[in-house]
This record gives C-alpha cells, sequence and structure tokens, in this order.
C-alpha cells in the first residue's frame, strides 16, 4: 500500500516500508565524484554499445573473452598509487553524460521521437495515479506542441474536501468565518445571486510531512519566542503566591503549547458561469483584494497555500458547489514520476521525459491523512476519472503485496471498464520488495489486465545518476520485484530503467531530482506507450486501439534479458515495427487468459512446496481469449444493437489453430489444439522428478498461431518449478561457499522440516583475497509462502556488508560471521536468496549454512507471524479452567536448555456497534463503474471509554481491514473522536497502533462501501475488536505435572525441563490462578508468547479472561460470632438486623426528599435514634450532600448556583459535621501501616471520617463563595464585558470572606493535592475575589488538563476554558488568549468531520 520504493534503496532515500514507494531518492553511492573512469569497459559496456564497432565478429567475442577472462581473474580494476593507472584520464571529460540522466537510449525511445519527432505522445492523455501532481513543477507545464500539459488536479481521496455553509448572504461583503475571523470580501468578484457559500479546512490536513514540518517549525519558533518574551518579564517572587503562580503558570502554558496550525477559512460562490472560491492563506480575514480562483480544468487558475513554502494547489467543485475540493500533493513521488513519464523542457531536451508531447491527468490516490497510503476511495474515483478524461494510458506506481492474486472489487473495474470497455492502456509498478522470487505487489505484478514493470539499470543511467568510479554489467536492479505470482503468472511482464534524474516539486527547493525504483520504471514504460499510441493515432487512425495490441508488442520484441519466463527490455522502434507489421491483423486486439484447474484455479504452473513436486504431475489447461469492448455497446447506449452485433460477430468470426510447444524435456503438451472464442483446454504433462534439488527451473509452453508462427507466441504458460533440497537428521544445509559478482543472485530452496520454527542462517566470509577488494552488500533474503497470505507473512530481508568499511580486504583478513534468524512454518518451502548489489564493483566469496530448530505444541501449527504482526497463537487457554496442560514436542533435532515461559502483555475486547445505518453515497464522484449505481455506505458508530492518558490502542475488523486491492469492499475506513467531536484519528484500509490523547469518551465511526447494500446488511452487528497493552504483563507459572500448580508438597513446584530428544514430548501445565488486572473483563482475550528456548521461535498463546469470583473470602461458617452476638437471642437479632435496614432506607430517603422540613425531620430522627457519632456523621453527610447536590460542579454554573438561604444551611451542617468528625479523622495517618485486623478496622473509620471532613470542607468554602457574591451564573468568555466575579464590600460580606479564607486554607491541609478538583472547584472563586488572577488561571489549568474528555462534564470543561480565558485576558497575556481563541475551532469543531 503506498508507492513503491526500494527496501534497502540507495542512501537517504525513501525507506520501503508496509507502504513503501515505488522508488527511491538521492541514489548517489559508490566512489567520490572525483574519480575518473577507466578505459576498460565491461561486457555491460558491450552490449550497451560502449565499444566502438567492428565489422569482425570474431574480433567482437574474442574481446568480449578477454573481458570475461579479466572477470574471472579478479583483475579489472588494479590500481598502483605511485602511478596513474593505464586508461585513466588526467584531465575531466569535456560533457556531461546528459544522456543518462533520464534514460531512453537503450529502450529506443529517444531514437524513436528523432525519427518520428510528431509520435512524442502529442494527441494522448496519461493518467498519473500517484501522490499527486505540484502544479508548479519544471517541465510539466506545457506540451511540445504548445497546449497545457496538465489536464487537470484530481483529488479522489476526499482528504482536501471542505464541507460548505448553507447560503449566506452580506451586503456589506463581511462575513464571520469559521475560524471566527471576520471576513472581508473582494467587491469585485461577480456574484448575481448574492449567496456566499462558508468553509473551514486546517491547513496542516493538505500539506505532506516535510511542508508541515518547515511550517510548524517556522510557526513555533515565532510564537516560543514571543512567550519567552513574555515570561522574561515576571518577577520570580518566591515568597508572593501569585508572583509564583505567574511563573507556573507561563510554564505551563509553554509546556501545553502544541501548534495546531492554522485554519483556512474559504468562500465560494458561483460568478454566473462557474463557482469560484477564495482562501484566507494569510489568517487575516482581508479577502478584499484576493482572486476567487475556479476549477482547474476550465481556467487553469492554480494558487500558492503557502508563499514561503512555494507549495501550490488547484480547485475542484463538486456536489453542485456544496462541496469544495482544495488539491495539494500528499508527496513529492507524483511529480517525479509525471516528469519521467512527460516532462518537456524546449530549452534542455535532455530532461525531457519520455512523451513530452503526452499531456497528463493527475489523479491524487494517496491520502493525507493516512501518511499519503492509497484508499479504496481514491482507487475508486481515479478509475472513474480515467473513464471521464478518456485517459489512453494510465500508470500507478503504487502498490503492496497482496493475499490474493488477480482477485478484488478494484481489480475487476479496471480489467473490464477501464481496460477492456474503454481501452485504456493500465501500466503499474512491479514492485521493490525483491530479490526473492513471488514478491510482486498488486496490482503491477499481480493482475492480468495490467503491464506489470520491473527495474533495470544500463550503462548510462551508471554514468550520469550513480557516479560508480567502474562500471558494471546491465542488470535488473537487486531490489525490484520477481515472479512469479502464487497462482503461477509471470509477475513481470516487461523491463523499463529503474531511476531518473526529473522534476521535482517546487516545495522541495529542487528542480531536478534523482529516484529509483520499479516507480521510475514503469512511467518509463508508460511513456514508451504513449508514444506507441501516438504514432498509431497520426499514422493508423481508425477507432481507438486495443490495449492487447499495444501489449502484444511490447512483449513481443522486448530485448531479451536472460530475467524469468523471458521477460525483457523494453525497445520502443521494435514495438512499434510490430504493430505496423501487424496492423490488420485483429487477432492482435485479443489476449489470452490462461486458467488451470489443480488445487485451485491458476494462471501458470508453480511447484514449489515438496510434495508438489515429487512426483509426475497432470494440469488441465484452459486457454480462452478475451476481446475488448466498446462503451458504445452498452445496452443504454446501443439501443438498436449494432456495436454489439459487431463485437458478437467478431467472436463468432474468431478462431485459431493453435500449435504448441514445451521450452524443456520434461514438459509434455498435445502438438495442436483448436481454439473458439470461447476458448480450448488441453492437458500438460510435468515430471519434475529428475530436476536438480535446492535449485529454481522454468519452462514455458508456448502458443503459436498456425497461420503466423513467425509473430511468436500468442501466449505461454509459465512454468516455475523450485524443487526443495531434504533436510537430513542434522537439520543443517551446507549450501557451501557462493562466488558473488555484481547483481549476482544465488537462490537455493529448502524443504523445511515438520516441526521447525526458526531458522538460523549464517554466512561466513574469510576476506583473504590478497588484492584490493572494495566492500559489497549482499541482500539476504528468505521467503515463504502462505495460502491466502501476503508474502511478508514469512520473510527475513536484510542488507549485510561483506568487506571492512572503507578498505579493501586486503587490509583486514579478518574473518567475518553473519548470524540472521527467522520463524519459520515446517513443511513449506523456504528459499534463501542472496545477491550482490548491482552497484558493488567486485567479488566476494560467502559461505552459508542453514540451521533449523523446533518446539512446537503436539497439536499446533500455529505460532508463525499474522499480516498484522502479531503471533497468531499456537496454544488458546481457557482461565475458567484454573490450569491448562500442553504437550510440546521437538521433531526436528534434539532441543538443550528448555525453559518454558509465558508472558501476556496485551488483551482484546470487542466492541459492539451502538448505531449502524445504510445508506446510498450521493456525490457524483462516487459511483461505482462497474454498476454504474451510487455506492452503498455502512456507517457504524462504536463507544469507548479511556481511564488514563496517551492510551496505545488498535482498532481491527478482520472482514475488512488490512486490504486493498484483493478486498471484496469499496473502502473501509474509520475516525476516533473525543467528547470534544474533535478528530483524533483516521485510519484507513490498514489499522495500525494510535495513542488516544486524554482520558474519557471516544467515539469510533467506520465506514464500509460497497456497491451492493444487500452484501453490507450482514455487517450491521460486526464487533470491532480493540487491543490494548496492559499496564504490567502477566507471566504465567509453567509447572511439570498437575499438582505442582496447586501444591509443592507432591514435588518440585517448578519446570525442570532442560532437554528433549528429537521426537520426544513433554507436558506442561500454565497455573492460570493469577488474579486478573483490573483493566480486563470477563470474555477479554489476553496475548502474549510462549519461549521454550533461546534457538526456537516463540509461539503466539492466549488466554481468555475468567468470569469474576463471586465467592467472599470469608464465609460464614468461617466467621466467627462476637460474644455479644453469641449471647443474643434470635430475636433479638433479626429485631436488631431489622432496624438496621430500616436505617438504610431512611438515609436512603435524605436525598430523596424535595421539601426541607421533610428532610429535616427525618435527618433529626436519624441522628437522635444514632448510637455513635459514626451513625451521626453518616446522617450528617447525607444532609449535606442533599443540601449540595452539585459539589463538583464549578461555583459559576447554573447548576452549581446557591440560594443564600440554602448556602446559609450548609453552613451550619457542614460545621456540624466538620466538629464531629474531625477528632476521629485526624488519627487517619496513625494507620497509615496498619497490620492487625483491629488496626486496619480503625484504619477504615478513621479514613471515613477523613472522608467526612473533606466534603464539609468542600460546601462549606461553595457556601461561602456563594454569601459573598464571589459567582456569577452569566458568563460569556467573547464578551470582554462579563466578569466571573464581584465582590461586594458590605461588613457582612467581609466576614463571609474572611472564613472562606480560612475555610479555604483548612481545606488545603485536609487535601491530598492542591490540584485536585475538589480543591480547585472550592477554591478558585477565593482567588479570583482577591484579585490572584494567575493563582485561578494556573487553577483553571490544572483542572482542564486533569478532567477527562466526557459528555457528562462538557458543561464544566466549557466554563472553565472560558474562566481561563479570562483570566488570561485580566493578566493581560494577549499572545495566550489569542492562541486559544485561534484553536477552539479545531479543539471543540461545531460537528463531527465527514470520513
Amino acid at each position: 500500500m503506498g508507492l513503491f520504493t526500494s527496501c534497502f534503496g540507495e542512501a537517504g532515500g525513501y525507506k520501503g516500508t508496509r507502504n513503501g514507494r515505488r522508488g527511491v531518492t538521492k541514489a548517489m553511492i559508490g566512489a567520490p565524484s572525483n574519480f575518473v573512469h577507466t578505459g576498460h569497459l565491461g561486457i555491460g559496456a558491450i552490449q550497451s554499445g560502449g565499444l566502438p564497432p567492428s565489422k569482425d565478429p570474431q574480433k567482437l567475442k574474442a574481446l568480449m573473452s578477454q573481458v570475461r577472462a579479466a572477470l574471472d581473474e579478479e583483475s579489472l580494476f588494479v590500481q598502483d598509487e605511485r602511478k596513474t593507472p593505464v586508461g585513466v584520464a588526467t584531465t575531466p571529460r569535456t560533457e556531461f553524460p546528459t544522456h543518462g540522466l533520464l534514460p531512453r537510449a537503450d529502450t529506443q525511445a529517444a531514437e524513436f521521437v528523432r525519427k518520428y519527432p510528431k509520435y512524442d505522445g502529442r494527441g494522448t492523455v496519461a493518467a498519473v495515479l500517484d501522490t499527486g501532481i505540484d502544479p508548479g513543477a519544471k517541465g510539466l507545464q506545457v506540451t511540445s506542441d504548445g497546449k497545457r500539459k496538465m489536464l487537470d488536479f484530481i483529488d479522489c481521496t476526499g482528504a482536501g474536501d471542505v464541507a460548505l455553509s448553507d447560503a449566506k448572504t452580506s451586503p456589506n461583503l463581511e462575513l464571520r468565518g469559521g475560524s471566527g475571523r471576520l471576513l472581508r470580501l473582494n467587491p469585485e468578484w461577480e456574484n448575481p445571486t448574492g449567496n456566499w457559500y462558508l468553509g473551514m479546512k486546517l491547513l496542516y490536513d493538505l500539506l505532506p510531512g516535510d511542508v508541515r514540518a518547515n511550517v510548524k517549525r517556522d510557526r513555533t519558533e515565532q510564537f516560543e519566542r514571543k512567550a519567552q518574551q513574555l515570561a522574561d518579564m515576571e518577577d520570580s517572587d518566591k515568597d508572593d503566591p501569585e508572583a509564583k503562580a505567574r511563573v507556573e503558570s507561563l510554564k505551563k502554558l509553554s509546556e501545553m503549547y502544541k501548534d495546531e496550525g492554522p485554519i483556512l477559512d474559504c468562500v465560494v460562490f458561483h460568478d454566473g458561469t462557474q463557482w469560484r472560491a477564495a482562501i484566507d492563506v494569510d489568517e487575516s480575514g482581508e479577502l478584499s483584494h484576493a482572486a476567487a480562483l475556479g476549477a482547474y480544468k476550465s481556467t487553469g487558475d492554480v494558487g500558492l497555500l503557502c508563499r514561503k513554502q512555494l507549495f501550490y494547489y488547484t480547485l475542484n467543485f463538486y456536489d453542485q458547489g456544496r462541496t469544495l475540493s482544495i488539491v495539494t500533493c500528499a508527496g513529492t513521488h507524483a511529480t517525479h514520476v509525471a516528469g519521467i513519464l512527460a516532462a518537456y523542457h524546449p530549452d534542455e531536451p535532455e530532461n525531457s521525459g519520455v512523451a513530452p508531447g503526452a499531456q497528463v491527468l493527475s489523479l491524487m490516490i494517496g491520502d493525507h491523512r493516512v501518511g499519503s497510503m492509497e484508499t479504496g476511495v481514491g482507487l475508486t474515483r481515479a478509475v472513474n476519472a480515467i473513464v471521464e478524461y478518456g485517459a489512453d494510458v494510465a500508470n500507478m506506481s503504487y502498490g503492496e503485496p497482496s493475499a490474493t492474486s488477480n482477485r478484488g472489487q478494484w481489480i475487476q473495474a479496471v480489467s473490464r471498464e477501464v481496460v477492456q470497455r474503454h481501452r485504456c492502456v493500465f501500466v503499474s509498478s512491479a514492485g521493490n520488495e525483491g530479490p526473492a522470487l513471488s514478491t510482486v505487489g498488486s496490482p503491477g505484478g499481480t493482475t492480468d489486465d495490467v503491464i506489470g514493470v520491473g527495474a533495470y539499470v544500463c550503462l548510462e543511467q551508471m554514468q550520469a545518476e550513480y557516479g560508480m568510479y567502474k562500471e558494471v554489467n546491465d542488470a535488473v536492479f537487486t531490489w525490484s520485484s520477481r515472479g512469479p505470482t502464487p497462482d503461477g503468472d509471470s509477475g513481470v511482464n516487461i523491463y523499463a530503467p529503474g531511476s531518473a534524474i526529473t522534476s521535482f516539486p517546487a516545495y522541495t527547493r529542487e528542480r531536478l531530482h534523482l529516484a529509483n525504483g520499479t516507480s521510475m520504471s514503469s512511467p518509463n514504460l508508460c511513456g514508451i506507450v504513449a508514444l506507441l499510441i501516438s504514432a498509431w493515432k497520426q499514422e493508423i487512425g481508425g477507432e481507438r486501439i486495443s490495449p492487447f495490441r499495444v501489449r502484444n508488442a511490447i512483449e513481443r520484441t522486448g530485448k531479451a534479458i536472460g530475467e524469468l519466463h523471458g521477460a525483457g527490455l523494453v525497445q520502443t522502434d521494435d514495438a512499434w515495427q510490430f504493430m505496423k507489421k501487424y496492423v490488420k491483423r485483429t487477432f492482435e486486439d485479443v489476449r489470452y487468459t490462461i486458467s488451470i484447474d489443480d488445487t485451485s484455479i491458476a494462471r501458470g504452473i508453480y511447484l514449489r512446496e515438496p510434495e508438489e513436486s515429487a512426483n509426475v504431475r497432470f494440469f488441465k489447461i484452459m486457454a480462452a481469449p478475451v476481446f475488448p469492448t466498446s462503451p458504445e455497446a452498452q445496452a443504454e447506449k446501443d439501443p438498436q444493437g449494432e456495436h454489439g452485433q459487431q463485437e458478437n460477430k467478431l467472436k463468432f468470426d474468431f478462431e485459431q489453430r493453435v500449435l504448441l510447444v514445451p521450452s524443456v524435456s520434461w514438459v509434455q503438451v498435445p502438438n495442436a489444439i483448436y481454439v473458439s472464442s470461447i476458448g480450448n483446454t488441453f492437458t500438460a504433462r510435468v515430471d519434475p522428478t529428475q530436476l536438480e534439488a535446492g535449485r529454481l527451473h522454468t519452462a514455458t509452453i508456448d502458443a503459436y498461431d498456425s497461420d503466423c508462427v513467425d509473430r511468436g507466441p500468442i501466449f505461454s504458460v509459465p512454468i516455475t518449478v523450485t524443487k526443495p533440497l531434504k533436510v537430513d537428521d542434522s537439520a543443517t544445509v551446507e549450501l557451501g561457499t557462493i562466488r558473488f559478482r555484481p547483481a549476482d543472485i544465488a537462490r537455493h530452496f529448502i524443504g523445511v522440516p515438520v516441526g521447525a520454527t526458526r531458522a538460523e542462517i549464517t554466512m561466513e566470509a574469510d576476506n583473504s583475497v590478497s588484492q584490493a577488494v572494495a566492500p559489497s552488500i549482499i541482500y539476504l533474503h528468505c521467503l515463504q509462502l502462505a495460502p491466502e497470505s501476503r508474502f511478508r507473512k514469512h520473510w527475513l530481508l536484510q542488507r549485510v556488508s561483506i568487506g571492512h568499511k572503507t578498505f579493501g580486504s586486503g587490509g583486514s583478513t579478518t574473518p567475518q560471521r553473519h548470524r540472521s534468524m527467522m520463524p519459520v512454518t515446517g513443511g513449506v518451502t523456504l528459499e534463501v536468496c542472496l545477491a550482490q548489489f548491482w552497484n558493488q564493483v567486485d567479488m566476494h566469496d560467502v559461505k552459508v549454512t542453514v540451521k533449523f530448530n523446533g518446539l512446537v505444541p503436539v497439536s499446533s501449527g500455529g505460532g508463525a507471524f499474522a499480516d498484522s504482526g502479531m503471533l497468531e497463537p499456537a496454544l488458546v487457554l481457557n482461565g475458567n479452567h484454573l490450569v491448562a496442560r500442553a504437550e510440546i514436542t521437538s521433531l526436528v533435532r534434539p532441543e538443550y536448555s528448555i525453559k518454558p515461559s509465558a508472558t501476556l502483555d496485551q488483551f482484546q475486547r470487542p466492541l459492539r456497534p451502538n448505531k449502524a445505518t445504510i445508506f446510498p453515497l450521493t456525490s457524483e464522484r462516487d459511483t461505482h463503474l462497474l454498476t454504474g449505481t451510487a455506492i452503498q455506505c455502512l456507517e457504524l458508530e462504536y463507544k469507548l471509554e479511556i481511564s488514563k492518558d496517551k492510551t496505545s490502542v488498535r482498532f481491527f475488523m478482520p472482514a475488512v481491514d488490512t486490504q486493498i486491492y484483493e478486498s471484496w469492499a469499496d473502502n473501509f475506513a474509520f475516525s476516533v473522536f473525543d467528547a470534544n467531536k474533535r478528530r483524533v484519528a483516521t485510519q484507513i484500509n490498514y489499522t495500525s497502533l494510535l495513542s488516544l490523547p486524554r482520558q474519557g469518551e471516544y467515539l469510533i465511526r467506520a465506514h464500509i462501501r460497497h456497491r451492493s447494500a444487500k452484501d453490507l446488511e450482514a455487517l450491521k452487528d460486526a464487533p470491532l475488536l480493540v487491543e490494548f497493552t496492559l499496564a504490567s504483563s502477566i507471566t504465567l507459572p509453567i509447572e511439570y505435572s498437575l499438582a505442582s500448580v496447586f501444591t509443592d508438597t507432591v514435588g518440585s513446584s517448578t519446570y525442570r525441563g532442560g532437554f528433549l530428544p528429537k521426537g520426544g514430548r513433554a507436558a506442561l501445565f500454565f497455573n492460570l490462578c493469577k488474579k486478573m488486572p483490573g483493566e480486563v473483563a470477563p470474555g477479554d482475550i489476553l496475548r502474549g508468547s510462549l519461549t521454550l528456548n533461546n534457538v526456537t521461535a516463540k509461539l503466539g498463546i492466549e488466554m481468555i479472561v475468567p468470569a469474576k469470583t463471586k465467592v467472599a473470602n470469608e464465609t460464614a461458617a468461617e466467621k466467627p460470632l462476637a460474644q455479644e452476638d453469641q449471647d443474643e437471642s434470635p430475636a433479638a437479632r433479626e429485631q436488631r438486623e431489622l432496624e438496621k435496614e430500616l436505617r438504610r432506607v431512611r438515609l436512603s430517603w435524605v436525598s430523596k426528599v424535595k421539601e426541607d422540613s421533610v428532610r429535616d425531620a427525618l435527618v433529626s430522627e436519624l441522628t437522635s435514634s444514632s448510637s455513635d457519632d459514626e451513625q451521626r456523621a453518616e446522617a450528617l453527610a447525607a444532609h449535606l450532600k442533599a443540601l449540595d447536590d452539585a459539589p463538583s460542579s464549578l461555583p459559576w454554573t447554573e447548576a452549581a448556583h446557591l440560594a443564600d438561604d440554602r448556602a446559609q444551611r450548609i453552613l451550619e451542617v457542614a460545621s456540624e459535621l466538620s466538629e464531629l468528625v474531625r477528632p476521629l479523622a485526624l488519627t487517619a495517618r496513625l494507620y497509615e501501616s496498619a497490620e492487625s485486623d483491629e488496626e486496619k478496622r480503625e484504619k477504615k473509620r478513621a479514613e471515613q471520617a477523613r472522608s467526612h471532613m473533606r466534603a464539609a470542607l468542600q460546601s462549606r468554602c461553595r457556601a461561602l463563595a456563594a454569601l459573598t457574591s464571589l459567582t456569577s451564573c452569566s458568563t460569556t468568555a467573547s464578551e470582554d464585558s462579563a466578569e466571573f466575579v464581584h465582590v461586594d464590600s458590605s461588613t457582612d460580606v467581609t466576614a463571609y470572606l474572611r472564613d472562606y479564607e480560612k475555610a479555604a486554607a483548612e481545606m488545603r491541609q485536609w487535601t491530598d493535592s492542591t490540584t485536585s478538583a475538589a480543591y480547585l472547584i472550592a477554591t478558585l472563586p477565593l482567588f479570583i475575589a482577591k484579585h490572584q488572577y494567575a493563582r485561578a488561571l494556573k487553577g483553571s489549568l490544572d483542572w482542564l488538563e486533569k478532567a477527562p474528555l466526557q459528555a457528562s462534564n462538557a458543561t464544566e470543561r466549557k466554563s472553565m476554558a472560558e474562566l481561563r480565558d479570562q483570566m488570561l485576558g485580566k493578566l493581560q497575556w494577549s499572545i495566550w488568549l489569542n492562541h486559544f481563541h485561534a484553536i477552539a475551532p479545531i479543539v471543540s469543531p461545531n460537528a463531527y468531520e465527514k470520513l
């Protein structure tokens, strides 16, 4: 998912990840640039035309033999420091090798354009599905024939969408924007209706990471400088509480500061002809002289979103103007891709792209919200745009590993609609996950109707781009993904140059940039396709060319480079000559699908696993033609059936008499078959039994048209056999010493023993070569395949350095040993692939050994890593069983030092939706290409409460997540919102760990899109799995016997283990009687790992959290009765229990009674009937709670308002309660380390008294605040005249104020923390009354920091934020007041953001 980049590409590039770009930048490695070239050329140079032409083939053959001999003797480059080597120039070259900046020579593209200057892509439209192209990039402004280069810029993801308000009018042209700023509109704008539509967008939601970082850095530095100037003005008098609070408040404000970025106000209107919009990029509100941009397609308007950063944008309008789309780029990748494809530099033709005459359609599928990863929404809208704009060719340098090949709703749409019906040639990068087999990604390497392109490096690239002091042979880039696909297709169809120096976004400050990857080879080929289509349109004409005709020509004329199944290097002119030669051959408009009926439907024969190549195999192969269709043949467009008649007649007349030829003797097929429009089947016999084990064997079954054999195969069936080596009882495989030259690849295939869980691969290099040999990079790439799983599920990819840093092995002969370990699955073939990186110029000998270990549960095959990166459970333990038994066995070799340990560190909890709705999407962008109807959306809402800040969680919905290209759904996405309605996270298609910043309530809103509402019905009750990390991991004790779980009286209480012979078994007993942590609940799933020893892989384990026990710790029979209870008669005991229950009921009614007189009588009765002070305190506390029914509300809120008489009554009850409990409460600290039962009972009594004391003081403070008129219930932070408090100067109020100060001082003594919510709420009005605004501010900051984000305290949080802002105003700290006003729409939006 994402742009495929070389995983271990050259230094400084995009690093390959799950969403790795198929391109790497800054690929400048090798010797320093002042190293000059020798005159000695390698074989690659001969192949590339680097030697003078010779008419004598014998001389050329002899010269090539000399070069090969030089390679074998390791003497290509020997330099004597004392003199200039022979052939080395002493002066610089006079010309830079500009022909290699953007390689076109080796593909014949440059020569083709020289021969046919007007066939340079003009008249064609190339769609680029990528990160979005920068409108300000050089070379992407005009075509070679003077047209506008960029046809349109479209954000297919919706990340730049701005939801607009209802229509507003303003006679004076002033409107209040969503940011709160007053917007002054341009009087010169034409707006006949007078209707204005407003919206806002966060700038950071539109910027790629590097631009966002630059803007954030500048804004943060500017703000912090001003904040520091304010802080420097403060007095740090430690004796003055207010001065101290000022310093502390400023410090806290600085710690809390986070730059949320600018809010862009948007104004949209219709000028009578089209929609236009103006964006307040300056955050000034001053739009009176601003330009209003129209849609780029019709106006060509481009604006600057960040002037300093040179970051450009364009606009689109949807839904009758109700949605504004601000189109930017999500990264640099697309601009570079477009530069390769079609850049035109009239003054610097060497920098032009492959097809400078082509127009380009920018389709942004990389979503800003998920780090430029592609999304299902973006892909679906992109194919719609390809059809809408009539693109001739589409390039997609994006992709990812997929669990299945050639399947998925989007793949289906591309094949049926884009390629077959609308005749667009679709080109895509194969991926950069090589060099191991079966590493091609989707869609480029796995899809029938998409041309998958691998990356090749030629001499011209080495000279101009890589600064190599010595050239090497032309080669496939080491990291380029290889086929076949898991279902046997060849995977890579063609190769093209995989690097270039070309256009780059203006915001990078680089005009041209070097990048490499299949991301670069794909647009190179795409440009060649544009050349061929341009030539066809101008020379042949007629109806739109079939994509299959273009593809047939490209594949059949590729230059042989010795790659898998014959994929060659594209040759432009040869392909054009092929197209012209067979212009009248209608069969060229057809391609064949291959379906092989084996264990599942496959597209090729792929014998990989041990049993698959152990016997002779027979395959039933179906070859069927696929015909291009026409949009005009659709029923609604062809009511008379004329176009449909033509298509069906073509099928009726179709027949081919096919000759079949296997390329090897161990494959047998019939000599001929007859193929009609529905295809035909034949049987192939494959005998791999005599093939060499451990090696790769490939073949093809080539099919020829008997009427046109010279044309070459009309289809081929690829055959791949990786017959694995058998592992003997030593469980060790010696692969021997392998000699590596540049780009050499050594593949070995091993049948992993059943029961193995870990492979250890050891590489040894003795570095004993006598001459100076440069260090080299060796790729170690190991891979196993699993059904319906991505190839990354079982793989290891490392880059190993051979040699010693910067000097040759002759300078240090210290042997090197590199050891790597990877989890493996027993019984499955493991490829061990080693490759010397393509630009490492010298040879190295490496000895390789593979060793297997394994301990597994007897009944389990699990324990490997799933696609999510988590261990699949090998054991599932039921916590309700208290103990779990498992057997382990060693099937591979004897295992030593067995010390089992089980750790649980995560837990999963399912959430059920509290709301589920299915509705059709109404935007014109969301019509499904296959059905022509609106896409349906299932919206699910889940609620989650988090108990602590910065909680890490991960969400899962296995039915739809972790899928894109193979997905049955159009898209899966969810956003997480806090209680303020702020979006804190968005994840699309893939889920990953995220941090929820604040404790409180969260809403998770998920969208699943699909073309059928009926299919979505099944998911309306779909659970969302939430995975948490335990605060402290749980270690499960493991015993060797059942008895040892419960007692040590019958033997040792720990597992002794130690050794298991091969085939031996041991029983393990897991003690599940652990006390469960408070954060988990019954039914949760605890997850972790089981380690058995240090040489076998960890096994995944899960444990079901048991039901909570309801059994008391002490049974009634065991609890002794007190002496007085023993002497009490049964009747007396029952009477006492009855009175106790009646008292409990009366206490509960204290808070229920509404009439004060009734409540007073009830409390009087309770206190008079109390047997001790504790019971009296209990009654008074209930009375106080009834009187002060909002003790946790902020004093100035409506809910907390107290009338004077109620406040007086609270004072009386609070005073009585505090005096009653004070003596006992003071004893609480005496029992902090209570040990005896008696001490523990006394501690409990004292703690209860202390709690009553705090409650009494808190209510007393609130009542005094009311009596001193320190609160006001009508406050509005935005009104400067509003005051939270005012002080009456009467004598009574002054007395109350003194009492308030005393109560606050006493409360501080009884409160554990002065930042506790209870203390802050009780004392804040006092600070304000004393004009101690900094102390009040600090209190408000402390309260806001600790208050959970919940709907229940939304009013209090809003009111406290208003208090904070008013205190900032009182302190005249305008910088902070303006900051909080500015971010208010961000942290507390009015509505949930749309997905």
